[in-house]
């Protein structure tokens, strides 16, 4: 008779030990080897099990051109990197306090001559850039600049509607010679290939013409960072919770149009409840909030009945549910016809009669006709 309790427990502890989920565990000190300058969740953690795993190629930092310096990086950035790319934290848990990332030591180092690389089409001593190379400059500098970078400059501050001043273009460094080609030299005809709003990167097909004649045709990239206020969260919101001005705090970060788009704003974050369990040092989204409930099926309203100058009230019940702003269908004590309000806060909506038939609302003003 004790064997089979037994029996069921064991199922029950396997369950629980895979419930434990996937872990990211930041390391306390790394040299960056990886190719470029972006540096991936891969480099700076260690991650264990399959969807740990899936999350290495996630862009948590880069290192600037010509950056020699560590980056220290803190858990909460990493967590910000990972939200933006909708990690299912259920599935996965994030240990560590901070990682120091160190350049490569020998990224300005030659080989011995002997060991370089030689070729028969170029001149001695002569090296490419590399193809993640990238030249950073900030908007407001480049705007009066009468070059082709310059213009693009202009016109990526005006699409995004930003100030230059909070605007950070990653050029290619590949095409510097076209990138600052005067303006006067020939004629540039430039097409936009995606949404600047919807995007990481700003592509553009750019097509050169001499003496009105096509001379070539380059695709041309430009990475947009915008300095952005987000809120952060500093404690720990349950499913549900309306979230209060004390929960938040304001925080500067370097974001792309993309990430930029679902963002909420720090002033728009009160009164508003988490639709999951926010953890302390979330940055929130639109997807993370909802507006609260005001108003349940069932529950008891008292509508405000206006017309012209007075003001009518009544106790209804209502038949539908809603947030702030939304209209929902109440009852009148057994009345059997319902009629509409608008829901100006808990247990409160308003009708104006002026703007519909007052015998909608009539026989549910306590008998008086408006």
């Amino acid at each position: 008779m004790m064997t089979q309790p037994l029996l069921l427990i064991a199922p029950l502890l396997i369950v629980s030990a895979a419930a434990i989920g996937d872990s990211v565990t930041l390391h306390h000190s790394v040299r960056f080897t990886g190719p470029g300058d972006t540096v991936h969740l891969a480099d700076i953690a260690t991650l264990e099990g399959e969807y740990a795993t899936s999350l290495g190629a996630i862009e948590v930092t880069a290192f600037e051109a010509g950056m020699s310096s560590p980056l220290e990086l803190h858990v909460s950035s990493v967590r910000t990197a990972m939200e933006l790319h909708e990690v299912h934290w259920g599935r996965i848990e994030l240990h560590g306090h901070r990682v120091i990332i160190r350049a490569r030591s020998s990224e300005h180092i030659e080989p011995p001559l002997a060991m370089q690389p030689s070729s028969i089409n170029k001149a001695p001593g002569h090296r490419t850039a590399s193809r993640h190379a990238m030249d950073r400059s900030m908007a407001d500098v480049l705007l009066d600049t009468p070059t082709f970078r310059g213009w693009l400059a202009r016109s990526i501050t005006n699409t995004l509607g930003v100030n230059a001043a909070d605007l950070k273009l990653d050029f290619s460094r590949d095409q510097t010679a076209l990138l600052d080609a005067s303006l006067t030299e020939g004629r540039f005809e430039i097409k936009p290939l995606n949404i600047a709003m919807h995007s990481e990167r700003l592509d553009y097909e750019v097509r050169r013409w001499e003496g009105g004649r096509p001379m070539s045709t380059d695709l041309v990239s430009v990475n947009p960072t915008i300095r952005t206020s987000v809120a952060s969260l500093r404690v720990d919101v349950q499913r549900g919770r309306p979230i209060a001005a004390e929960h938040v705090e304001h925080v500067e970060q370097w974001l792309t149009p993309l990430q930029r788009s679902g963002r909420v704003a720090p002033d728009a974050v009160e009164g508003r409840a988490a639709v999951i369990r926010l953890r302390a040092g979330t940055i929130l989204r639109e997807r993370d909030l909802k507006l609260p409930v005001l108003v349940k099926r069932g529950d008891k309203v008292v509508v405000r009945a206006i017309a012209g100058g007075h003001v009518l009230e009544l106790d209804a019940v209502a038949e539908s549910g809603g947030t702030a702003g939304e209209i929902i269908e109440l009852r009148y004590g057994r009345e059997r016809k319902t009629f509409t309000a608008r829901i100006t806060a808990r247990g409160e909506a308003v009708r104006d009669l002026s703007m519909t038939p007052p015998t909608t609302i009539a026989d549910a003003s306590r008998g008086v006709t408006p």
